[in-house]
C-alpha cells in the first residue's frame, strides 16, 4: 500500500515540476540575391551548409519548424511557406526541405514575421523565431514595426535574427527586429562567422525558460440537424455574451470546418440560429478556459412545397409571384412557379405544418390556397388563372382607350389604358363580370362570366354613337345575356358613414366591405 503511494507521490511531482518542450521556427531567407558569392562560394550554398549542420546536432527536445520566402516566384511578396511547421524534429524531412530551396524572389521580411507569428498563436507557449537573412525588407514597410504590433497583441516570440553579409543600413534594420522582441542580432559577413552564430543562436534558444500561459478563453463549437441523430445541416447563428453588448456570428455546417468554431473570453453566453423557417432562440452556453464547448441544435423536421401555374387546365406553364404565409401568418417566404420545370425558384424548404398560399399573375391574385407541408416529402400546388382576350374597334386606330373591370360587388379589379384594336390578355378569377371602356366621349360596356371558352374575345365596338347599340354589339359577340349596366359602384356605406371608394385598390375595397358585413352581423351601424 505504501509501496503504490508513494508512486503516485512520484508521478504526481514529476508531473508538476515537468516544463514544456521549447519551440523554435526559422526564417531562411531564399530571394534571389543568395545567388550572390562570398570567396567565390553562392551565400545560399554557404547558408544552407550552416543550416544542415545545426538541424544535425539539433536537441530533440525542441520542437522546430521552417519557413522560407523568395523561393517559388520572382517579384511576388507573398512567396512565402511553411515547409515544415513546428513539431518534433525529423531531421531526415529538415533536411531534404533544405536541399530542395532555390532562390528565386523578392525579400518580405515582414509578411512572412506576421505568418509564423499567426502559426504561433494557435499555441499558448513561447516560442523564438531565428531570421537568417542577406538584405532588408523590399516589400512592405520597416519590420521593425512589425514585430513591435505583433508583440502589442500578445503573442509571445522573442527573435534572434543574423544578418548574413550586409551593409550597415541593412545591420540597423535586423538588429532592430531583434531587439523589439527582446533577442539578440549577429552580424555574419563569411562562412565561418555564420555557423558561430547560429551555434550562439541555438544555445541561446535550449537555455530560453519555457512557461505554458494560462488560457483565458476557450471555444464553442455549433452543430444542427433537424431530427435526433439526423444529418448535420447548415444554418446561421449569433452569439451574444451575458448582457446582449456584443455578438458573433457562427455558422454550423453540414461537414465539420473552422466557420462552426468561435473562440471567446470565459463566460456565460446565449446563441440564436436560424435554418429555412426555424428560429431557435437563447440557447445558453459556457465557456470554460482552454476547453471547446460543444453545442447542438434540433431544428425540427421540414418538407418541400413546389408550385407551378397555367392559364388552362393542361395548359404551359407560365411565370407568377406568390408568397407563402405560415398558419398565423406571424411569417411569410416567397416563391416563385416558372415556366421552366426545372427551375428551383419554384420550390420551398419549410417546417412541417399548415400554410396559405397567395400568388399574383398580370391582374389577378389567387388568395389563401391552403397546403400542407409533411416530413421529407414534396408537396404540389397547381394553380390555374383563367382568362380571356379584350379588344377595342374605333373610328380613329391612333385612340387609347380605357378599361376597367368591376366584379358583382363592385370591387374594380383591372384599371388600364392601352392603344386601340390592340388585343389585351386579361386574367380574372371565375364569376362574373362588368367591363367599361372608354375613348373620349364614347363608351361601350359589356358583361363576361369567367372561365370562358378558350381565347374568347370580347370586343368594345367604340365606332357607334350610343351606347345601347355598342351593348347590343357586345351582347352578340359573347353570346350572353347583356343588360345595360348601371354605373360601377363609387362609395360603398359603413355604419352610418358613406366612403367614396374611387381610386382605392381591390384590396382596400374588400376590407371595407369586410367591415360592412362584420357590423350587420352584429347590428352596430355606429
Amino acid at each position: 500500500m505504501r509501496s503504490r503511494l508513494l508512486v503516485l507521490l512520484i508521478l504526481l511531482l514529476t508531473l508538476l515540476t515537468a516544463k514544456e518542450s521549447p519551440k523554435a521556427v526559422i526564417i531562411f531567407d531564399a530571394s534571389g540575391s543568395m545567388w550572390g558569392q562570398i570567396d567565390g562560394k553562392a551565400k545560399i550554398t554557404i547558408a544552407k551548409d550552416a543550416l544542415k549542420k545545426i538541424i544535425n546536432g539539433w536537441n530533440p527536445n525542441i520542437e522546430l519548424g521552417l519557413t522560407v520566402y523568395g523561393h517559388r516566384k520572382k517579384g511576388d511578396c507573398n512567396d512565402i511557406q511553411s515547409l515544415i511547421p513546428i513539431s518534433k524534429i525529423d531531421k531526415s524531412k529538415l533536411l531534404k526541405a533544405v536541399s530542395s530551396i532555390k532562390p528565386k524572389g523578392k525579400t518580405p521580411i515582414s509578411r512572412s514575421l506576421k505568418m509564423v507569428a499567426k502559426e504561433l498563436q494557435t499555441t499558448e507557449d513561447k516560442a523564438t523565431i531565428i531570421l537568417i537573412s542577406d538584405g532588408k525588407e523590399t516589400c512592405d514597410l520597416d519590420p521593425c514595426l512589425t514585430v513591435k504590433e505583433l508583440k502589442d497583441k500578445g503573442i509571445d516570440f522573442v527573435t534572434y535574427v543574423i544578418g548574413f553579409n550586409v551593409d550597415k543600413n541593412t545591420d540597423k534594420q535586423l538588429s532592430c527586429i531583434a531587439k523589439a522582441t527582446g533577442g539578440e542580432y549577429f552580424s555574419a559577413k563569411n562562412a565561418s562567422a555564420l555557423n558561430q552564430a547560429l551555434k550562439e543562436v541555438v544555445k541561446k534558444v535550449e537555455k530560453r525558460p519555457v512557461s505554458k500561459k494560462v488560457p483565458t478563453g476557450g471555444k464553442v463549437f455549433v452543430s444542427a440537424s433537424e431530427t435526433e441523430g439526423g444529418k448535420r445541416v447548415t444554418a446561421t447563428c449569433k452569439i451574444y455574451n451575458e448582457d446582449n453588448s456584443r455578438d458573433w456570428s457562427i455558422y454550423p455546417r453540414k461537414k465539420e470546418d473552422s466557420m462552426s468554431y468561435r473562440e471567446l473570453p470565459v463566460g456565460k453566453y446565449s446563441l440564436n440560429c436560424k435554418y429555412n423557417a426555424f428560429k431557435k432562440e437563447n440557447i445558453p452556453f459556457e465557456i470554460k478556459a482552454g476547453k471547446t464547448t460543444k453545442v447542438h441544435i434540433i431544428f425540427g423536421q421540414t418538407g418541400k412545397v413546389f408550385v407551378s401555374a397555367s392559364e388552362k387546365e393542361g395548359g404551359k406553364w407560365i411565370n407568377a409571384e406568390c408568397r407563402i404565409y405560415n398558419e398565423d401568418k406571424s411569417r411569410d417566404w416567397n416563391i416563385y412557379p416558372r415556366r421552366s420545370k426545372d427551375s428551383s425558384m419554384g420550390y420551398r424548404k419549410l417546417p412541417v405544418g399548415k400554410y396559405f398560399l397567395n400568388c399574383e399573375y398580370n391582374s389577378f391574385t389567387k388568395k389563401d390556397i391552403p397546403v400542407e407541408i409533411k416530413a421529407n416529402k414534396t408537396t404540389k400546388i397547381h394553380i390555374i388563372f383563367p382568362y380571356f382576350y379584350l379588344k377595342s374597334k374605333c373610328t380613329n386606330p391612333k385612340d387609347r382607350v380605357r378599361y376597367e373591370i368591376y366584379g358583382v360587388d363592385g370591387a374594380l379589379v383591372y384599371d388600364r389604358t392601352k392603344p386601340c384594336s390592340k388585343r389585351v390578355k386579361v386574367t380574372l378569377d371565375k364569376g362574373r363580370y362588368t367591363i367599361e371602356g372608354k375613348v373620349k366621349d364614347t363608351k361601350a360596356i359589356a358583361k363576361v362570366t369567367i372561365p370562358t371558352k378558350d381565347n374568347n374575345s370580347v370586343i368594345l365596338d367604340f365606332t357607334k354613337q350610343s351606347n345601347k347599340a355598342n351593348e347590343d354589339d357586345n351582347r352578340t359577340q359573347d353570346n350572353q345575356t347583356v343588360k345595360k349596366s348601371a354605373t360601377p359602384q363609387k362609395s360603398i356605406t359603413v355604419g352610418n358613414k358613406v366612403i367614396n371608394i374611387e381610386g382605392l385598390s381591390q384590396e382596400q375595397i374588400k376590407r371595407l366591405q369586410d367591415m360592412k358585413k362584420m357590423l350587420e352581423m352584429f347590428g352596430n351601424k355606429q
